[in-house]
């Protein structure tokens, strides 16, 4: 009894659980012994719960004009929501295609696929049982078979008469009864619901219907028509937009091509241009990006998405999201079939999905692929091959693509002097050009420094070895690689220079370096008990460590730090500039930025100030001449320390030609060095083309009203 009790209550629970699904806000499903039925939402039963399921074989609950579908043993038909049978269950499917009109499917005679057609909601049939496809709009259906492998779609009205042949790639509804319909080549057309051709097959896409008005798009281009096919606004806009306040049309950016004169020699439309070599431009406009030639004639396709900048004489180009490789001439190298591609020295390197995985190949400047396999990694070339991995093993090959040194290396390193770094069997030897062994694999870490020396690193031990002598010095201390010596960091952080005959040397004695620096002028900054100096190539103390910073030495002058304030010295420790600065730099062509409490300024190599002190920054400029900014503003500073432009500009760009690109409150113009204007401070952006010497300057484009008719 009490079993009974316990099975009984899963059973109630159970059926709470699962009575009631919520379907809408006016009716609920529920079921009863594994039948659905429906109450309103005031939980009076509507539809007994004693068929499989109620609803649709496709999406939500809904209820049209009162019915609904019912399922009995896998078949569909039609019942109101007073228990009435409209149409017996013979459909298996069966979803509503309108408010008014349903769309049913039946089993084939033949093929047993369900074939799709439109009844009304008393189960009358309007559009036979014959498509793969219905999509009701308005007064037409757009149906679509599938004769072979792919779909072929038209238009019939609700009598199942033909408008449009079934034989189209797409058919879409525009709205204002317009459908675009697309050939076999991805074209699409305008059509009426009369079946009336609007448009040809020459655009590359139609938008919806809207205002009366669509926009249409042919590669970079848009354009409007309306209903009736007219055109509103011609191809040649770089967008549309259409919302509540209207249609708005969007030009490209203006650029103009000047000279320093402010003379204009041409105009461009474009989202952006640049030169690309001395003879071409390359432009970019709504995600796609081509060349041009001075005289504006298109030189390669307008479909390409992306373009890379010419390397021995070819250029990589992006389309449909694949790399392709082009001559220099624009004729066609490789096409386009990678998903990456890189170029480096005259090797063009390839990636391509094969089999599912990606694979790396190389080819040459000819377009002839040199690889003679599909490897998992190729690396740039290093003196003499390039590093390969394939089925996880590592070797090299070739510019012509033997693999001279077979794959069978867990690691390479670039070769260094002939030499390479390789792991194998997790051990690391090393090898040269030919594939023999010059150090025989072990367990220790190896890092080549020259063609006669190497370092050997065990756990802690850290071991200088000759390739024909062996080992030079050995110590359990960290080890940095210089040019011609090593440094040796020591426990109590101070350090040894040693050379490679394993000589140690200290600055004075056995006194253990704290720092030691790159070398200037033939001297080496050095730290020695918390105090600067310097020692020259033989390790001699040549200014002694009392000075709390240094900087190199240029021009034969040293900065040095003392007392917190910074001055210069020669090489034989006589103070040329007394410490007085907050800040300095190294002197160059006779000039040095320094700071004081009032500012940075300019001063030369006797000390005196060539310049005011009154800049919060000074940055010298590869031309040598300085960019000077003062309460966020920039101006420019002659090389002898003259003020050329007074500090009044946002931003400030010398071009090393007499000009300067200068920016004021969002726009760009042009100056000279002296501050007297060329081009006005009118453009969003100018840039400068150094091959040609001209300027492009741009004015952004605004939306616009389209005043339609």
């Amino acid at each position: 009894m009490k079993q009974f009790f316990y099975l009984a209550t899963i059973f109630l629970t159970l059926f709470t659980i699962s009575s009631y699904t919520y379907a809408s806000a006016d009716y609920q499903l529920f079921e009863m012994q594994g039948k659905q039925g429906m109450k309103d939402k005031d939980g009076n039963v509507l539809i007994p719960a004693q068929y499989d399921e109620l609803g649709w074989s496709r999406g939500v609950l809904e209820v049209i004009n009162n019915t609904v579908g019912y399922k009995v043993n896998d078949k569909w038909g039609i019942i109101t929501l007073d228990n009435e049978i409209v149409k017996q269950p013979e459909f298996t499917q069966l979803f509503p295609g309108n408010k008014t009109l349903l769309i049913a499917a039946k089993d084939g005679k033949v093929s047993h696929r369900d074939f799709l057609g439109v009844i009304t909601l008393d189960g009358k049939p309007l559009i036979p049982f014959k498509y793969t496809s219905i999509e009701l709009k308005d007064l037409r259906a757009i149906v679509g078979i599938k004769p072979g492998k792919n779909y072929l779609y038209g238009v019939v009205d609700l009598a199942g008469r033909e408008i449009l042949p079934i034989e189209y790639k797409e058919v879409k509804a525009l709205g204002h009864l317009r459908y675009a319909v697309k050939n076999q080549e991805g074209k699409p057309a305008i059509f009426s619901d009369k079946g009336r051709q609007v448009i040809g097959f020459e655009l590359d896409s139609i938008s919806c219907f809207d205002h009366n008005v669509a926009i249409i798009y042919d590669n970079h281009l848009r354009g409007l028509i309306d209903i009736h096919g007219q055109i509103v606004e011609p191809l040649g806009k770089k967008d549309f937009k259409i919302d509540a306040d209207g249609v708005k049309k969007l030009s490209f950016n203006e650029w103009a091509l000047l000279d320093h004169k402010n003379q204009q020699s041409d105009t461009y439309y474009y989202d952006k241009i640049r030169p690309y070599d001395s003879s071409r431009l390359q432009v970019w406009a709504n995600g796609r990006s081509w060349l041009i030639d001075n005289e504006k004639h298109v030189l390669t396709s307008e479909k390409y998405t992306a373009l890379t900048a010419p390397v021995q004489g070819h250029f990589g180009f992006e389309v449909n999201n694949m790399w392709g490789v082009m001559k220099n001439d624009g004729e066609l190298l490789i096409p386009a079939r990678f998903d990456s591609l890189f170029f480096h020295e005259d090797m063009i390197y390839v990636r391509e999905k094969l089999a599912g995985v990606y694979k790396w190949s190389l080819y040459d400047n000819y377009g002839v692929k040199k690889s003679a396999h599909h490897y998992d990694q190729i690396r740039e070339r290093t003196t003499y091959y390039f590093p390969v991995s394939r089925q996880g093993h590592w070797g090299f090959i070739n510019r012509s693509g033997e693999e001279v040194i077979h794959c069978v290396y867990d690691a390479v390193s670039p070769f260094v002097e002939g030499m390479s770094v390789v792991k194998f069997h997790g051990e690391k030897g090393v090898i040269d050009k030919f594939g023999e062994w010059v150090v025989l694999p072990q367990k220790a870490d190896l890092t080549i420094i020259n063609d006669e020396f190497y370092l050997a690193k065990d756990k802690q031990l850290t071991i200088l070895k000759s390739f024909k002598e062996g080992t030079v010095y050995f110590t359990e201390n960290y080890i940095e690689i210089k040019d011609n010596y090593l440094l040796e960091h020591l426990a109590d952080g101070r350090l040894w220079k040693i050379d490679f005959e394993g000589r140690i040397f200290g600055a004075v004695g056995t006194d253990r370096y704290q720092e030691v620096r790159e070398p200037s002028e033939g001297f080496y900054a050095v730290k020695i008990d918390d105090k600067y100096g310097f020692i020259d190539a033989q390790n001699r103390l040549r200014i002694a460590n009392r000075y709390d910073e240094v900087g190199p030495f240029q021009e034969d002058l040293a900065a040095f730090k003392l007392l917190g304030k910074w001055g210069f010295l020669d090489k034989r420790e006589r103070i040329i500039i007394q410490p007085q600065f907050t800040y300095s730099s190294v002197f160059k062509k006779g000039l040095a930025i320094v700071s004081t409490s009032a500012g940075a300024g300019l001063i030369n190599k006797e000390g005196d100030e060539v310049c005011a002190f009154d800049y919060d920054e000074i940055q010298r400029l590869e031309n040598e001449r300085y960019l000077a900014k003062k309460n966020n503003k920039y101006g420019l500073i002659s090389e002898t320390g003259r003020v050329l432009i007074n500090a009044r500009y946002d931003a400030l760009n010398d071009l090393n030609n007499g000009f300067a690109i200068v920016q004021r409150s969002g726009k760009y113009g042009l100056i000279t060095i002296h501050g007297v204007d060329v081009i006005p401070t009118m453009y969003d952006e100018l840039f400068y083309d150094e091959a040609s010497g001209k300027y492009l300057g741009m004015k952004k484009s605004e939306w616009e009203k389209v005043n339609l008719p």
